[in-house]
């Protein structure tokens, strides 16, 4: 991963050392490695290598700025901006490219030569030579920004699910973009001002980033999973030419399509080859093992893979300590076993900078606890951490959010279904000795409760003001199964929590990686029969299945998640003088919202509100200083 940043004016200018190095110096902590400007005139083609602030007369109307992570071929050959062999194309590049390698091999059967061995070099002659159509081919993460000088245009491209950012602004003058909000929020001598949609949504709900938005009116995300295109006189992004390459898939498959046998070796072909490419670099990669089944599977398949003596972290968490089932794969797998036992907790003194590198609030302080767990990492000399996210949404994973409409739609498909359904609800319900008791306790007490699903998401104070979180927020329960799991990747999880990690990983610099995002798994996933995600009591069957011989039983057939939750309510009462007058900055702003009181009625009535709250303040206090 690196940064990324530019313009794209309406007018040509002479290069201003003032917005270049904002720039630069805004993203710089994204990439130190390296970095690199071009200017380029639309109205002549030229492209000026800007090396010298002060020497540069080059007047030009787009800039493309670039600081450089460095992940694959570790010489200067790797430099951005990168320009093709035939001069058409210059570009800069946030993200991997895992299938580079087959990509490249492809062009060089089209005659290709290849100077680098860098996943950029692919990108760029890629597009040189398949244009559009090269977006579809890749796999991988990116946010990228091209000048194709053949038609006088400026591309930008994200990838399908958006794991890279890309943020832009429109003012009198034209485009601006970046990878961080920062550098935006002041242009030509305005500031941005707050969204007050997205502020009261967040509060309200917890959503955030959603339709492109963000906390700050003017500044927009480029969307993800598509293509936009600037003519040679456009310099409005709203005006591009926009093409998606890509769509989440909205038939799931039968029974009768595919059976259980044939799905669970699809899954695993495909599940060890998005392992494969993701541990393709030429610097120290390292694996987060949690002692749950995601992580746990794709740290097997790295092993089963080839991949010697393989790295792990894993955190000993008070309260919440998995580490015992992590241990376990040590009786399978030759690995550096490491272990954090004192993840430091230094939020209360630390807030205020953890949330201006976040640049937004931010929904849950284990973003803090997880930064400063890769900081660690970091610190041992790994630069790619690769990580089990995303199995939940893939997989449908979250029990209380998807299995009450999974529940009601798979008993109608037929009889036999109708009972599986309700063999699950009744394995579901006796699980473990906790959900026993409640189970039991319910039947005596409210036996017409007893199969009534849990509202999946929070419910949060949605009085007083409409906001389009909320509006996403209120229909939740009207969409059917499929719906809610393409939901949760456009809308509610994943897009926050990409930004989220983005932000936390990248202020270190560490690069993050997903095999279990990868897109042929999310597009395979998501057409799963219901009867293949949830069987006999166990969410995620089919990964079950698919890594039962290559995991620990323990681990296969956990009956408890544990997870670390935060613990909100303790961590805010004992920490009430830090976090308290930080409520009173955000309070004005939620006076329509109808909230049931200060600090302490909140804390004790909704304590995960009243960190939204508090993070809404923190931010606030942030834009006055």
């Amino acid at each position: 991963m690196c940064g990324i940043a530019g313009y794209c004016l309406k007018e040509e200018i002479l290069p201003s050392p003032t917005v270049i190095e904002g720039f630069l110096a805004a993203i710089r902590r994204r990439g130190p490695d390296d970095e690199g400007v071009h200017l380029i005139s639309r109205r002549t083609g030229k492209v000026h290598d800007f090396q010298n602030i002060q020497e540069s007369q080059q007047s030009h109307d787009v800039a493309l700025i670039h600081t450089r992570y460095a992940i694959l071929d570790l010489s200067a050959k790797g430099h951005q901006p990168f320009v093709s062999a035939d001069q058409s194309v210059t570009g800069i590049f946030n993200g991997e490219i895992y299938n580079y390698i087959e990509l490249r091999k492809e062009l060089l059967a089209l005659g290709k030569i290849f100077h680098t061995h860098c996943d950029t070099e692919v990108l760029i002659e890629g597009y040189a030579h398949w244009k559009d159509g090269l977006w579809a081919k890749m796999n991988g993460f990116w946010a990228v920004v091209l000048w194709d000088s053949e038609s006088r245009s400026l591309v930008f491209s994200r990838d399908r699910l958006g794991v890279a950012p890309l943020y832009y602004r429109q003012t009198a003058k034209g485009l601006y973009f970046s990878s961080y909000i920062e550098p935006l929020i002041q242009i030509e001598g305005a500031r941005a001002q707050p969204n007050q949609d997205a502020v009261y949504g967040f509060a309200q709900t917890g959503f955030k980033d959603i339709e492109q938005s963000t906390f700050y009116a003017e500044i927009k995300s480029v969307p993800s999973g598509c293509v936009l295109r600037l003519s040679p006189s456009q310099s409005v992004l709203s005006e591009a030419t926009e093409k998606r390459y890509w769509d989440l898939p909205s038939k799931r498959l039968t029974e009768k399509d595919i059976s259980f046998a044939q799905a669970i070796k699809e899954f695993r072909t495909i599940f060890f080859d998005a392992v494969d490419i993701r541990l393709r670099a030429d610097v120290k990669i390292a694996f987060e093992l949690s002692g749950g089944l995601d992580s746990s599977s794709v740290v097997a398949a790295a092993a089963l893979l080839g991949t010697p003596k393989l790295t792990t972290f894993t955190a000993k968490i008070q309260g919440a300590d998995e580490e015992p089932y992590a241990r376990s794969m040590l009786q399978k797998y030759d690995l550096d076993y490491r272990v954090i036992e004192h993840v430091e907790d230094h939020f209360a003194r630390d807030y205020a900078s953890f949330s201006l590198l976040m640049e937004e609030p931010f929904d849950n302080p284990n973003a803090y606890t997880h930064h400063q767990m890769l900081k660690t990492m970091k610190e041992q000399g790994l630069k790619v951490i690769i990580t089990g996210a995303g199995g939940d949404e893939v997989l449908a994973g979250y029990e209380a959010s998807f299995w009450p409409k999974a529940y009601l739609e798979w008993k109608r498909e037929k009889f036999s279904s109708y009972l599986k359904a309700e063999w699950y609800e009744v394995c579901r319900r006796y699980k473990t000795w906790s959900r026993a008791k409640s189970t039991i306790g319910n039947y005596f007490c409210a036996p017409f409760k007893r199969f009534a699903p849990r509202r999946p998401l929070p419910q949060g104070q949605s009085a007083g003001i409409a906001t389009r979180a909320a509006y996403f927020h209120d229909r939740y329960d009207k969409l059917s199964f499929d719906e809610q799991r393409r939901f949760h990747f456009s809308v509610a999880l994943l897009p926050f929590y990409m930004r989220s990690s983005d932000h936390f990983t990248m202020g270190i610099p560490i690069e993050h990686r997903f095999p279990l995002l990868d897109y042929r798994l999310v597009e395979f996933g998501l057409r799963l029969p219901i009867s293949y995600l949830f069987r006999n009591g166990w969410t995620k069957y089919i990964l079950r299945k698919a890594m039962e011989p290559y995991l620990p039983s323990k681990i296969t057939w956990r009956r408890q998640k544990m997870g670390f939750q935060f613990p909100y309510r303790q961590y805010f009462q004992n920490n009430r003088q830090v976090f308290a007058p930080l409520l009173e900055e955000s309070l004005g702003t939620f006076s329509s919202l109808g909230l049931p009181g200060g600090y302490d009625v909140l804390l004790d009535a909704d304590p995960i509100l009243l960190w939204r709250l508090i993070s809404v303040g923190i931010w606030q206090k942030g834009l006055k200083t």
